[in-house]
């Protein structure tokens, strides 16, 4: 198995850029996703963005969910000396439910990774790792706003519960400090504004990944994750992220254009909530959980009810 996934490295890649690759898995990640499942780089992911600082041989713990039979997962969960937790979400839009979103990951990473909770009825004090949550933000949009918190969805004033998330612009043209911390998080902001020059000189899409992904290689950015993997596969991953982003972008250009005409005519609101609906699945579809359509979409307990029901 190993000799052949070599051979496949090492062939001549002008022939793939050109024609786009189906991924036969069923559960998909995204390139970032899989560049920080490496102990390595996860660690230095989090000294980078915390600013911590741990020994060369400190324990890390990837923690992130990936419950492909739940639908449900996040991008990055990392435990450093069992003192440090770190939760960041990659995305290209800016969804203002994300401390509500990270508020149920890190529960669960607490309660199925990190914390035996069959000590929680006793006297000691249980410790835990003290939890840091981030976005890494990449999309074209100028970044509004740089902290979200979970009281900004409080119907009321006065609630005992906060969730700070951290939002940082990783685009490599914006120069984050982050990205000067981190080499593989540069790497990576480097390989999408490659992408991004490529394809706005009017290459296609698939052919401009094949070209970033060869120019970053023969620079050495990422060079060593990116020869390790199978082309085909890193480019699929690439392709996955942006169709992601793609569908998002339909969905939000849907509802502002059913929110002007909504109530112009009685059936109005029940074509637009299947029309919602269909815009779920697709991203179910893609990869895309449960709960994390349900958050995008904003979807009433009813919409909610069918979602799950025809998934």
């Amino acid at each position: 198995m190993e000799k052949k996934e070599t051979k496949r490295v090492t062939t001549p890649q002008e022939s793939i850029i050109e024609t786009p690759q189906k991924s036969t898995t069923k559960f998909k990640d995204t390139l970032f996703r899989e560049l920080y499942k490496d102990e390595q780089r996860a660690k230095e992911l989090c000294e980078a963005t915390t600013g911590e600082s741990f020994p060369e041989d400190a324990e890390v713990l990837l923690c992130s969910l990936d419950d492909a039979l739940m639908r449900r997962y996040n991008d990055i969960g990392v435990a450093i000396e069992k003192r440090l937790l770190v939760l960041c979400e990659h995305q290209s839009t800016i969804n203002p439910n994300m401390p509500f979103r990270l508020f149920e990951y890190v529960a669960l990473t607490y309660g199925t990774r990190l914390v035996d909770k069959s000590l929680l009825y006793g006297r000691k004090l249980i410790k835990i790792p003290t939890p840091k949550f981030y976005v890494l933000y990449n999309g074209e949009d100028e970044l509004k706003e740089t902290v979200l918190r979970l009281s900004s969805a409080f119907e009321m004033e006065g609630g005992e519960l906060e969730l700070v998330v951290h939002v940082i612009d990783i685009n490599y043209e914006r120069s984050h400090a982050v990205l000067g911390k981190c080499t593989s998080l540069k790497g990576y902001s480097y390989l999408i504004a490659k992408i991004r020059e490529f394809t706005e000189s009017g290459l296609p899409r698939d052919v401009s990944i094949g070209k970033a992904v060869k120019t970053c290689i023969s620079e050495g950015v990422l060079a060593d994750f990116l020869t390790n993997k199978n082309f085909e596969e890193v480019c699929d991953m690439l392709s996955y992220e942006y169709r992601i982003e793609d569908e998002l972008a339909v969905i939000a250009e849907q509802q502002r254009t059913e929110g002007k005409a909504e109530g112009k005519a009685e059936g109005k609101a029940e074509g637009k909530a299947e029309g919602i609906l269909e815009s779920a699945m697709r991203l179910i579809n893609k990869g895309k959980s449960l709960q994390e359509v349900t958050d995008l979409l904003d979807l009433s307990e009813a919409q909610t009810k069918q979602l799950h029901a025809l998934a």
